[in-house]
């Protein structure tokens, strides 16, 4: 499967499922969907939010791993992976945890590899 930049998230989940079936655990969510519990967690003073539109795109089924976007004014984008826990655990050192991804490919890469790995190995 060849990922692209330009491969949206929902094509990504399409390809997966056509490879891996229903098999494969991660589904494209509304684009707020968890964007108020992430500001929660993290601090809107934080920087993956502060000043930038921030949206979800995937979800994991087998745990709370969610690949968010935020964009700035000049259309630079960051992609991560935050582990939510639901609480308000950031006065936690380390909470959420998070995997942060050089652009939306390396970060789609990463979801396949997982799953490949964690689930089909």
């Amino acid at each position: 499967m060849n990922i692209t930049d330009e491969m949206t998230p929902a094509e990504f989940i399409q390809l997966m499922e056509e490879e891996y079936g229903e098999e494969f655990n991660w589904r494209v969510v509304e684009p707020d969907m968890f964007v108020e519990e992430l500001i929660t967690e993290l601090g809107e003073d934080n920087e993956f939010v502060r000043g930038r539109k921030v949206y979800n795109a995937l979800k994991c089924e087998s745990c709370d791993d969610m690949l968010f976007c935020s964009s700035d004014s000049t259309g630079g984008e960051l992609w991560r992976i935050y582990h939510l826990t639901f609480s308000r655990c950031r006065e936690k050192e380390g909470w959420p945890r998070r995997k942060s991804f050089a652009g939306r490919r390396s970060a789609l890469e990463y979801i396949r590899n997982s799953f490949i790995e964690d689930y089909l190995s």
